[in-house]
């Protein structure tokens, strides 16, 4: 049975809404945010419900809300880096063994204070797109932290702790015998490169005899770095240290000592030895001056005639006019 065209029309606007809803699919992104640490890689991973492959798709992943910050842009089958913001490029590689799955993945390389926010994750196919937001939190634990003691006006003590390299900016506390928690003047700075420094001291006063703690954490990781300091230690070195000091120093001069009893040893040798080459080497020089004056005594003697002519003398008269 032949249908007539307008017939065809009508069953194909009929079939055509579930054949545009048999295309759509949502996509799925990390579930909970994801804590990326600073100089290493990040792994974010999307796919779409449909679970069919989205190698003919095109997939992009955008930093923040507006489409202009493109961290990766998958196209035509490839990556395609034309319009890819610069602050990611050479960053980035797309992972698609997964692809015919509907599942691709982005590694993001050298992660930096300013990849931190909001992303979102693009698929778009002939009839349709969606997308999926995640949070990147961007997190560092700074170097190890370390107190020095520091003289004031007042002849009060000044504790001071530092530390560099941390993301984001960290909590800052000091404690006395582990209770109780004291009054401090703090200063956390930015770096060109978007990681904090830290800048915290305490007064103390000298005749105090306390044990104190400088705590720095990072409020993301949950991680702190602690650094402590004795005052009686500081201050007056027990009798175990100042023995061990005491034979530092005996070592060191006592090596020293030795040093200079063997250069001079050396260098009296060395002058033996010259001396020694000295005289032999004006024997040398007394041989040749005797050989010198016998040699030039016969070269004398040759040159002379043995029986030298007397002069004829002249008759008188004979004289030359």
């Amino acid at each position: 049975m032949s249908l007539l065209p307008r017939e065809v029309v009508l069953i194909f606007l009929f079939q055509l809404p579930w054949l545009l809803l048999s295309e759509t699919f949502t996509v799925k992104g990390p579930e909970e945010p994801i804590i990326a640490l600073v100089g290493r890689e990040a792994i974010f991973q999307c796919s779409i419900s449909s679970e069919e492959s989205a190698k003919y798709m095109e997939v992009i992943w955008f930093h923040g809300q507006t489409n202009s910050r493109i961290v990766h842009h998958y196209k035509y089958e490839s990556d395609y880096v034309k319009d890819q913001h610069q602050d990611y490029q050479g960053r980035t590689e797309f992972i698609r063994e997964e692809i015919y799955d509907g599942i691709v993945t982005l590694k993001l390389h050298n992660i930096r204070p300013s990849d931190v926010g909001k992303y979102r994750c693009y698929f778009e196919s002939r009839h349709y797109n969606t997308e999926n937001e995640f949070q990147v939190y961007v997190a560092d634990k700074g170097s190890a932290s370390h107190i020095y003691l520091k003289g004031d006006e007042n002849k009060m003590l000044q504790l001071v702790c530092v530390s560099t390299g941390w993301y984001p900016e960290p909590e800052v506390y000091w404690r006395k015998n582990q209770e109780n928690l004291l009054a401090q003047d703090t200063m956390i700075k930015k770096n060109e490169d978007g990681l904090f420094s830290v800048e915290t001291s305490i007064i103390v006063s000298p005749d105090s005899a306390m044990n104190v703690s400088c705590f720095i954490q990072n409020p993301l990781l949950n991680q702190t770095l602690e650094a402590n300091i004795s005052l009686a230690d500081a201050l007056c070195p027990n009798d175990s240290s100042w023995m061990l000091t005491w034979s530092v120093t005996l070592v060191l001069a006592s090596t020293v000592f030795c040093n200079l009893i063997f250069q001079n040893q050396e260098l009296k040798k060395a002058k033996d030895k010259f001396k020694t080459e000295r005289a032999m080497f004006k024997a040398e020089c007394e041989k040749l001056h005797i050989k010198l004056a016998k040699l030039q005594d016969e070269f004398g003697q040759r040159i002379a005639p043995e029986n030298p002519e007397k002069p004829t003398p002249q008759e008188p008269g004979m004289e030359k006019i």
